[in-house]
């Protein structure tokens, strides 16, 4: 039985704990001749009809829960009851007392018959919506089954096609050598970059889909120190900055507290960060990594850009899937992509118990980044989904540039 399954209320557990029908019928006869024969004990041997009147509630709230509106016949019952022993016991006490009373018995009758039939109507509708969200979370888990084996698959037959074309060209472009013409250079030179283009696709396409499966991922946690990974990231993005004439660099907080996590997913997580300003940021521009604490209990990376910045609408859009911003012109041109490399970045922070953030603004530049837990003190596992951070110093508006 699946977690699910034990959590989930069985409304045939409520149905059993309530006698059947024909039980229900016999026990409330059962009462009714009890209390019949109560009421001819107060009232004609001891001449206490008020004392009966309040027992006599009883098998009509009784009546009312498991009978409805059937109820008031039990109140009939013994109204009538009062009377006639009212009656026959010439009491001396006035008719009209026992009216009351009687009268009394009906309204909480009605009044409990109505009540009950009401719960029995939530309660066959509450059954009704349980079945309804059983099967929809069938069918989800279905879905996220085949869309996780559709994306295996899409991966695996669009890899080695890829891969054979890049080799192919390569070898194409060493048999001709010197043989091609300017504009053919300038052809394959296109065609490579395609190419790689179409290699970071699957490269992100194949990331998306392990983050599909979240269950083995936190079996892979480990400590790790966050100014270590950036330094390594940072130094295997310096040419690419280069190329584009960009400084980056870091700026590191030396007693960074360590922190738990999957290794080669932060390092997805910061690379990702890291690319980005780099094809945000105009040419000449200038990037900082840093790490900072924040408060005794979160860790966090930021990198900053000075590149064409965000607007405030744009930013609620950023984390979504195969979400592309229009205005993203650097340098004249469009920055290519498909969307997905900060929706993984908020995956991965998500699973990681942590939390993403962006504090940007047109032509200021941009500040992405995002909070980690410090390394739990206890046995428990290293990283804990289930407990969001809770940012105990908000970024500064302040990093971004004038």
């Amino acid at each position: 039985m699946t977690d699910e399954e034990k959590r989930t209320v069985n409304p045939g557990i409520i149905q059993e704990s309530i006698p059947s029908p024909g039980n229900r019928f016999v026990i409330i006869c059962v009462l009714v001749i009890a209390f019949v024969l109560l009421s001819a004990y107060f009232q004609l041997d001891r001449h206490q009809a008020i004392g009966y009147s309040h027992f006599a509630y009883v098998p009509i709230i009784f009546a009312g829960f498991w009978w409805g509106r059937k109820a008031v016949i039990v109140a009939l019952i013994l109204g009538v009851d009062v009377i006639v022993f009212s009656l026959v016991s010439n009491s001396g006490a006035p008719v009209w007392a026992d009216l009351v009373r009687a009268l009394a018995f009906l309204i909480v009758a009605f009044v409990i018959g109505e009540l009950s039939n009401e719960l029995i109507k939530t309660h066959r509708a509450l059954q009704e919506r349980e079945e309804r969200l059983r099967k929809t979370n069938a069918s989800l888990r279905k879905f996220a089954k085949l869309r996780r084996a559709f994306l295996h698959i899409a991966i695996h037959d669009m890899k080695s096609p890829v891969s054979a074309t890049v080799m192919l060209l390569h070898s194409l472009q060493t048999l001709l050598g010197d043989a091609l013409t300017e504009q053919q250079e300038h052809i394959i030179g296109r065609m490579h970059a395609r190419l790689e283009e179409a290699t970071y696709f699957l490269g992100d396409f194949q990331l998306f889909a392990q983050l599909e499966d979240p269950s083995e991922i936190g079996k892979q946690a480990v400590e790790l120190n966050l100014n270590s990974m950036i330094s390594e990231v940072v130094q295997g993005n310096t040419d690419l900055a280069q190329e584009r004439d960009q400084i980056l660099d870091t700026d590191l907080d030396t007693d960074l507290p360590l922190t738990g996590g999957v290794e080669r997913l932060l390092r997805e997580v910061i690379s990702n960060l890291i690319t980005n300003a780099i094809k945000y940021t105009p040419e000449g521009g200038h990037i900082t990594v840093r790490s900072l604490t924040k408060g005794s209990s979160i860790v966090s990376v930021e990198v900053e850009d000075n590149g064409i910045g965000i607007s405030p609408e744009n930013q609620k859009m950023l984390f979504r899937e195969f979400v592309r911003i229009k205005d993203n012109d650097v340098d004249g041109q469009k920055v290519g992509g498909i969307g997905l490399g900060l929706s993984i970045v908020k995956r991965i922070i998500d699973m990681h118990g942590g939390r993403v953030y962006v504090i940007s603004a047109p032509g200021r530049g941009s500040i992405f980044g995002f909070d980690l837990r410090v390394l739990p003190t206890d046995d428990g596992p290293l990283i804990r989904p289930g407990r969001k951070v809770t940012p105990e110093q908000e970024p500064q508006e302040g990093y971004i540039p004038e």
